[in-house]
Protein backbone atom coordinates (compact mmCIF):
# COMPACT_ATOMS: atom_id res chain seq x y z
CA UNK A 1 0.00 0.00 0.00
CA UNK A 2 1.37 3.36 -1.17
CA UNK A 3 2.67 5.93 1.50
CA UNK A 4 -0.32 7.96 2.04
CA UNK A 5 -3.35 5.91 0.98
CA UNK A 6 -4.56 5.50 4.46
CA UNK A 7 -4.61 8.99 5.37
CA UNK A 8 -6.51 9.69 2.22
CA UNK A 9 -9.11 7.12 2.80
CA UNK A 10 -9.82 8.28 6.71
CA UNK A 11 -10.05 12.37 5.38
CA UNK A 12 -12.49 10.96 2.76
CA UNK A 13 -14.54 9.01 5.01
CA UNK A 14 -14.40 11.98 8.18
CA UNK A 15 -15.35 14.29 5.57
CA UNK A 16 -18.42 12.10 4.34
CA UNK A 17 -19.21 11.50 8.06
CA UNK A 18 -19.45 14.93 9.11
CA UNK A 19 -21.14 16.47 6.03
CA UNK A 20 -24.04 13.82 6.70
CA UNK A 21 -24.48 14.68 10.79
CA UNK A 22 -21.78 12.70 12.36
CA UNK A 23 -20.08 15.80 14.39
CA UNK A 24 -21.29 14.50 17.49
CA UNK A 25 -19.64 10.81 17.13
CA UNK A 26 -16.65 11.99 15.55
CA UNK A 27 -15.54 15.16 17.79
CA UNK A 28 -17.56 15.61 20.48
CA UNK A 29 -17.29 19.66 21.46
CA UNK A 30 -14.76 20.45 18.84
CA UNK A 31 -15.86 22.37 16.11
CA UNK A 32 -16.35 21.37 12.57
CA UNK A 33 -14.77 24.03 10.61
CA UNK A 34 -11.16 23.73 13.52
CA UNK A 35 -11.58 20.22 12.76
CA UNK A 36 -11.49 20.23 9.13
CA UNK A 37 -9.01 23.13 9.32
CA UNK A 38 -6.53 21.05 11.31
CA UNK A 39 -7.28 18.12 8.37
CA UNK A 40 -6.41 20.02 5.69
CA UNK A 41 -3.08 21.49 7.23
CA UNK A 42 -1.79 18.08 8.31
CA UNK A 43 -2.73 16.62 4.62
CA UNK A 44 -0.99 19.64 3.37
CA UNK A 45 2.13 19.15 5.10
CA UNK A 46 2.67 15.46 4.10
CA UNK A 47 3.99 17.31 0.77
CA UNK A 48 6.73 19.08 2.53
CA UNK A 49 9.46 18.23 4.74
CA UNK A 50 9.06 14.96 7.32
CA UNK A 51 9.43 16.80 10.14
CA UNK A 52 6.34 18.79 9.20
CA UNK A 53 3.17 16.83 9.58
CA UNK A 54 4.87 16.34 13.49
CA UNK A 55 5.12 19.79 14.05
CA UNK A 56 1.37 20.65 13.13
CA UNK A 57 -0.57 17.94 14.93
CA UNK A 58 1.71 19.35 18.04
CA UNK A 59 0.58 22.74 17.47
CA UNK A 60 -2.92 20.88 16.99
CA UNK A 61 -3.16 18.65 20.12
CA UNK A 62 -1.92 20.97 22.35
CA UNK A 63 -4.74 23.71 20.95
CA UNK A 64 -7.03 21.24 21.80
CA UNK A 65 -5.84 20.55 25.04
CA UNK A 66 -5.86 24.09 25.52
CA UNK A 67 -9.54 24.03 26.76
CA UNK A 68 -9.27 20.94 28.05
CA UNK A 69 -9.72 19.90 32.13
CA UNK A 70 -6.92 18.55 34.00
CA UNK A 71 -8.12 15.41 34.14
CA UNK A 72 -8.28 15.26 30.58
CA UNK A 73 -5.59 16.09 30.47
CA UNK A 74 -3.81 13.68 33.01
CA UNK A 75 -5.59 11.00 30.58
CA UNK A 76 -4.32 12.48 27.45
CA UNK A 77 -0.62 11.91 28.83
CA UNK A 78 -1.25 8.53 30.02
CA UNK A 79 -2.67 7.01 27.26
CA UNK A 80 0.43 8.67 24.99
CA UNK A 81 2.84 7.05 27.89
CA UNK A 82 1.09 3.80 26.95
CA UNK A 83 0.27 4.11 23.54
CA UNK A 84 3.94 5.68 22.60
CA UNK A 85 5.45 2.27 24.57
CA UNK A 86 3.34 -0.10 22.80
CA UNK A 87 3.96 1.29 19.56
CA UNK A 88 7.73 1.43 19.94
CA UNK A 89 8.01 -1.75 21.49
CA UNK A 90 6.18 -3.24 17.95
CA UNK A 91 8.12 -1.24 15.53
CA UNK A 92 11.24 -3.03 17.44
CA UNK A 93 9.85 -6.38 17.78
CA UNK A 94 9.10 -6.31 13.89
CA UNK A 95 12.43 -5.17 13.26
CA UNK A 96 13.93 -7.92 15.15
CA UNK A 97 11.49 -10.99 14.32
CA UNK A 98 9.03 -10.15 11.47
CA UNK A 99 7.21 -13.61 12.01
CA UNK A 100 4.93 -12.09 14.91
CA UNK A 101 3.46 -9.56 12.03
CA UNK A 102 -0.29 -9.64 12.78
CA UNK A 103 -1.89 -7.03 9.84
CA UNK A 104 1.12 -5.05 8.48
CA UNK A 105 4.36 -4.03 10.44
CA UNK A 106 3.91 -0.50 9.32
CA UNK A 107 0.16 -0.16 10.52
CA UNK A 108 -0.12 -2.57 13.75
CA UNK A 109 1.46 -0.02 16.41
CA UNK A 110 -0.91 2.59 14.84
CA UNK A 111 -3.57 0.52 15.74
CA UNK A 112 -2.96 -0.85 19.22
CA UNK A 113 -2.04 2.71 20.21
CA UNK A 114 -5.44 3.80 19.13
CA UNK A 115 -6.79 1.28 21.04
CA UNK A 116 -4.76 2.21 24.07
CA UNK A 117 -5.56 5.60 23.79
CA UNK A 118 -9.55 4.48 23.88
CA UNK A 119 -9.36 3.12 26.86
CA UNK A 120 -7.46 5.84 28.31
CA UNK A 121 -9.99 8.11 27.35
CA UNK A 122 -13.42 8.71 25.36
CA UNK A 123 -12.80 12.12 24.63
CA UNK A 124 -11.58 13.36 21.26
CA UNK A 125 -9.70 16.19 22.42
CA UNK A 126 -7.65 13.81 25.00
CA UNK A 127 -7.36 11.00 22.14
CA UNK A 128 -5.94 13.24 19.78
CA UNK A 129 -3.16 14.45 21.99
CA UNK A 130 -2.58 10.83 23.23
CA UNK A 131 -2.32 9.18 19.51
CA UNK A 132 -0.11 12.60 18.56
CA UNK A 133 2.55 12.32 21.49
CA UNK A 134 2.48 8.44 21.16
CA UNK A 135 3.41 8.76 17.29
CA UNK A 136 6.02 11.31 17.79
CA UNK A 137 7.38 9.08 20.72
CA UNK A 138 7.04 6.32 18.44
CA UNK A 139 9.06 7.56 15.31
CA UNK A 140 11.44 9.40 17.69
CA UNK A 141 12.69 5.79 19.47
CA UNK A 142 11.85 3.44 16.65
CA UNK A 143 12.17 5.54 13.68
CA UNK A 144 10.06 3.86 10.80
CA UNK A 145 12.03 4.84 7.33
CA UNK A 146 8.16 5.84 5.75
CA UNK A 147 8.38 9.45 5.32
CA UNK A 148 5.87 12.45 6.19
CA UNK A 149 3.14 10.49 4.45
CA UNK A 150 3.71 7.10 6.51
CA UNK A 151 3.63 8.77 9.59
CA UNK A 152 0.09 11.07 8.73
CA UNK A 153 -1.14 7.18 7.98
CA UNK A 154 0.09 6.21 10.93
CA UNK A 155 -1.42 9.17 12.88
CA UNK A 156 -4.53 8.91 10.79
CA UNK A 157 -4.80 5.11 11.73
CA UNK A 158 -4.33 5.32 15.25
CA UNK A 159 -6.97 8.11 16.04
CA UNK A 160 -9.61 5.76 13.41
CA UNK A 161 -8.76 2.83 15.75
CA UNK A 162 -8.86 5.08 19.07
CA UNK A 163 -12.94 6.78 18.08
CA UNK A 164 -14.04 3.42 16.56
CA UNK A 165 -13.32 1.80 19.59
CA UNK A 166 -14.75 4.42 21.66
CA UNK A 167 -17.71 4.83 19.67
CA UNK A 168 -18.45 0.91 19.92
CA UNK A 169 -18.24 1.11 23.59
CA UNK A 170 -20.41 3.85 23.44
CA UNK A 171 -23.37 2.13 21.47
CA UNK A 172 -22.59 -0.91 23.47
CA UNK A 173 -23.26 0.83 27.20
CA UNK A 174 -26.48 2.32 25.57
CA UNK A 175 -27.29 -1.00 24.07
CA UNK A 176 -27.20 -2.23 27.50
CA UNK A 177 -29.32 0.29 29.36
CA UNK A 178 -31.80 -0.24 26.62
CA UNK A 179 -31.93 -3.84 27.10
CA UNK A 180 -31.83 -4.18 30.88
CA UNK A 181 -35.13 -5.83 32.33
CA UNK A 182 -37.67 -3.44 33.69
CA UNK A 183 -39.00 -4.16 37.00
Amino acid sequence: MNAGFTTAWVLAVAGILLATGWKRQLLDDVSAPLAVLAAAVLAACGFGHAAAPKTAALICACALLRGAGAGERLQAIFGALSAGFVWSWLRKLYAEDPVFIIWDERLDGALAAGVLAAAASGRFRAQFAAVTLAAIAADRFAPAPAGAWGWLDGLTLSLLAARTVTLLARGGASLAGRLRPQA
